[in-house]
């Protein structure tokens, strides 16, 4: 959730507004005060959407013909990844929390994301990326 609060905390306070009169939460008070009752009053998925409206970034991004299929992996999943690899989770490469397509499926640090890539070799081509906290 705090990396929203991050997200929240650079919109601007007329921005902040119209989410707490969209959410019908009180509009009055100082920045800070309008990300923490949204912060507090607002599920992460709902949260989620309002920072996605801001990036302008839209869930059409994951239908897109150039995106390639994106989708989190269990932990059973995972297990099995590392195990047919001999791999440590570590030693995935890695794609940031902040990525669009990583905040659009809500993709948390750790999480493992199987990407499927369309290839004229190949047919299709299965890429993991461990999703980590930027900077």
């Amino acid at each position: 959730m705090s990396n929203f609060i991050k997200v929240l905390s650079k919109i601007s306070y007329k921005e902040l507004g119209r989410i707490c009169e969209e959410e019908g939460l009180p509009k009055s008070g100082k920045k800070d005060e309008l990300v923490k009752r949204i912060a507090e009053n607002l599920s992460e998925d709902r949260i989620r959407e309002h920072v996605i409206e801001f990036l302008g970034v839209g869930k059409k991004v994951l239908e897109h013909e150039l995106v390639p299929q994106h989708r989190i992996m269990s932990k059973e999943e995972v297990e099995e990844l590392k195990k047919k690899y001999g791999i440590k989770k570590w030693q995935l490469p890695k794609i940031l929390h902040k990525d669009p397509v990583a905040l659009l499926l809500g993709a948390k640090p750790g999480d493992v994301l199987e990407i499927k890539r369309k290839s004229e070799t190949a047919g299709e081509a299965t890429y993991y990326r461990l999703v980590v906290r930027s900077g």
